[in-house]
């Protein structure tokens, strides 16, 4: 358990936690419709700045997503006393996109792109950072993610404070992938409502400063627990029964924290499927008789902020003793019995439950409360490495033997799944990170994971560069406004956490899946956060290690595999 000792919000709404809170209890809302957003075709309805705002926000030499994070967690160190030189103190970003808009179709057409770990790095260096720091890029849960990574890296004793910084950009990529999908509102969305029609996205930087909590500090709100997992279902459809989000936050609730909750802040997306899934998650936990809400109506889904602002909102509400209502909300649309928050509601009650779920299966539940709680006691967890794995162009050793295979480069890669893997899945349809890490996640998997129970298996993996070869794939797809064809199944994978999913649903893993990404490949972090990991949720078998890939014929895997022993 973590306390919160600062936070900030930076959305079109307000510049402060403080602004955010008060425009969201009057009422307003950041989405505007607008025509041609971006140079992608169409009406939308966005959460995003005026250019008087991108004008006053934006700073010399970084970018605009960089420019957001800078000036949330600026305003948020100011009001603590957290020294970001120290070496007790972490630097954690949760994003699904990061620089996107600053990539081009291919590297002479780049503006100011980094890679998302290496964007990080650059905003760390600003604030005088001595630590690697650390991006989480789980699609729509990457900042519940990365408070979660925060707070057992707190908790495993390597650092003592973390600014955890969640920020996503709205960007003519984001929208023609979104729109390729089908899942845009061209109205202000209705989370839960009979006449949603899809979601808007918006664009919003939100941080929290997180410290141990040494005293039992009645005064400050605290993380106080938290699960995520994989529905293993499918990599851009939640699964119907909510099955996913339910078992995260039926793993936290004890029989006392349930009854200390005054609301479920839900993900609340207003797309069809979702909704119906999270409401039947949210009945399922044994939650339906709480109030459930949700603010996307007034900042969009902004996606890696989204799992960050959101709860702040609601630290705020309740410090007021109230609740707030679902923004447009008429009528129940889904089928899953939950109480809609319809109106300002009195509370005295002083926690409540996040839920979120994202692309590729990923599900997250955090319970946060003014009182400290008892923490969990820490679990001694010991581990033995059972099988290894090494890939690259033109080798294969597993377990320490070299694999004949007569391909090199992306061949090989394409070789490996049609010798040893040939599973029915979308293999050829992906980029080649998603098929490294489909190909050695597999080869490492089979015949090994037998016997144990798909939610104590966990994936962890750990890159540089992500899905950027995807990434300027999807971009070429829009690029040329007389050639404009974005498609969901390339834009799918963008997200490099999606693979995960894949491999989740072929291997029927149901623990957590977590894709970090790094500035550079420091095998001493990796098993650092590994191992909090390990010892907060002890999962029977863990998957993890580092898959990269530069170019189509330029890659590297390094995979383990260990087992608890006690």
């Amino acid at each position: 358990m973590t306390r919160i000792v600062a936070t900030n919000i930076t959305s079109p709404l307000g510049y402060t936690t403080e602004d955010n809170y008060v425009a969201v209890k009057c009422g307003e809302t950041s989405l505007k419709k607008l025509d041609g957003y971006q140079g992608v075709p169409g009406r939308f309805c966005v959460g995003v700045f005026s250019d008087e705002q991108r004008k006053e926000l934006k700073l010399d030499g970084f970018s605009w997503y960089e420019s957001l994070m800078i000036h949330s967690i600026k305003d948020a160190l100011s009001r603590s006393n957290i020294d970001p030189s120290s070496p007790k103190t972490l630097f954690i970003v949760g994003t699904a996109t990061a620089d996107i808009e600053e990539l081009g179709d291919c590297p002479e057409h780049d503006g100011d792109y980094l890679a998302p770990g290496v964007a990080t790095k650059k905003v760390a260096d600003y604030f005088g950072f001595v630590n690697v720091p650390i991006t989480v890029s789980n699609a729509c849960i990457s900042g519940g993610t990365a408070q979660m990574m925060a707070d057992r890296l707190i908790a495993s004793g390597a650092y003592d404070s973390a600014v955890v910084c969640g920020a996503d950009v709205v960007s003519a990529f984001v929208l023609a992938g979104f729109n390729a999908f089908k899942a845009l509102s061209p109205m202000e969305c209705r989370p839960f409502d009979m006449e949603r029609m899809g979601l808007n996205v918006g664009e919003c930087a939100a941080t929290l400063i997180l410290t141990r909590d040494t005293n039992g500090d009645e005064e400050g709100w605290h993380l106080v627990d938290g699960c995520l997992n994989n529905d293993a279902y499918h990599v851009s459809a939640p699964i119907p029964s909510g099955d996913g989000v339910r078992r995260t936050a039926a793993r936290i609730l004890t029989p006392g924290l349930k009854e200390s909750l005054a609301c479920v802040t839900a993900h609340g997306t207003a797309t069809m499927f979702n909704d119906q899934m999270e409401s039947k998650a949210i009945e399922g936990a044994g939650l339906g008789d709480i109030y459930t809400t949700s603010y996307k109506p007034h900042f969009g889904h902004t996606f890696g902020a989204s799992g960050i602002v959101e709860p702040i909102i609601t630290m705020y509400s309740l410090d007021e003793g109230i609740l707030l209502p679902v923004l447009g909300f008429e009528e129940i649309g889904v089928s899953g019995k939950i109480k809609i928050c319809r109106a300002v509601e009195k509370t005295e009650k002083k926690a409540f439950i996040k839920t979120q779920s994202g692309f590729g299966g990923c599900n997250g539940s955090i319970i946060y409360s003014r009182k400290a709680e008892q923490p969990k006691p820490a679990q001694a967890a010991e581990y033995k490495e059972i099988k290894t794995l090494h890939i690259q162009p033109d080798k294969v050793i597993l377990n320490g033997e070299a694999e004949s295979y007569e391909s090199t480069g992306s061949a090989l890669v394409s070789e490996i799944f049609k010798k040893k893997l040939l599973d029915g899945s979308r293999f050829f349809k992906m980029d080649i990170f998603s098929r490294l890490a489909y190909v050695a996640t597999g080869l490492l998997a089979k015949d090994a994971l037998a016997g144990y129970a798909p939610e104590d298996i966990a994936l962890f993996i750990f890159t540089q560069n992500g899905s950027v070869l995807a990434d300027r794939k999807h971009l070429s797809t829009f690029s040329n406004p007389e050639d404009f064809y974005p498609s969901p199944a390339i834009f799918i994978n963008t997200l490099p956490n999606v693979v995960l999913g894949e491999i989740a649903v072929m291997n029927t893993i149901k623990g957590e899946t977590t894709l970090v990404m790094l500035p550079y490949r420091d095998d001493a972090l990796i098993d650092r956060i590994v191992k909090a990991s390990l010892s907060s949720t002890r999962p029977s078998v863990m998957i993890y290690g580092w898959v990269d890939c530069e170019a189509e014929n330029s890659f590297v895997a390094d995979l383990k595999m260990l087992r608890i022993v006690k």
